[in-house]
């Protein structure tokens, strides 16, 4: 009778002791003290000729979600990390752009054959995005700084290769 008290009294100890925390989990390589919320993305597409098509995602932890398509080094899927003052070189790209005020599309066809960029920004509750054809004179230069500053600080070339590489991968 005594072992079975002090096993009740043990059993009741230990399902009343607080139980550990559950682990941190990672997000991708991202920086575990920021949010794993989307920030901004990038989508370039085909052209009449070799233009490089892929898709990036970038969220505010830093991770960077990359998927190639067409005229690319790497093709599917692919993960990267950017710092902080990446993260934070991106909002004042946004910002110095005034990208939140730009239109939704800069789509008329003044030349044809030419590729597209959709971009979008999230800041807090604001979201936009932007339809850039090519071929549409009238865009504004800033968006056209905005997307290759999109590119230059995730450091696209290191999935769809430098200019060389891509010259030399073969032909879709």
């Amino acid at each position: 009778m005594r072992v079975l008290a002090i096993f009740a009294l043990s059993f009741v100890a230990c399902a009343s002791a607080p139980k550990p925390a559950p682990p941190v989990l990672g997000n991708a390589g991202g920086d575990p003290t920021g949010p794993h919320v989307l920030m901004a993305t990038i989508e370039r597409t085909m052209c009449y000729g070799t233009c490089p098509a892929y898709k990036v995602s970038i969220y505010r932890d830093g991770a960077v979600e990359y998927a190639g398509d067409a005229y690319v080094k790497t093709k599917g899927a692919a993960t990267g990390h950017i710092s902080p003052d990446q993260v934070a070189e991106l909002d004042g790209l946004f910002a110095k752009a005034h990208y939140l005020d730009l239109d939704a599309a800069y789509t008329h066809a003044d030349m044809t054959d030419m590729p597209s960029v959709s971009t979008s920004y999230i800041l807090g509750d604001k979201h936009h995005a932007v339809e850039h054809y090519f071929g549409d004179t009238k865009a504004p230069q800033e968006l056209r700084v905005v997307e290759e500053g999109i590119d230059r600080v995730i450091g696209i070339e290191q999935w769809i290769g430098t200019q060389e590489e891509r010259d030399a991968l073969p032909r879709d």
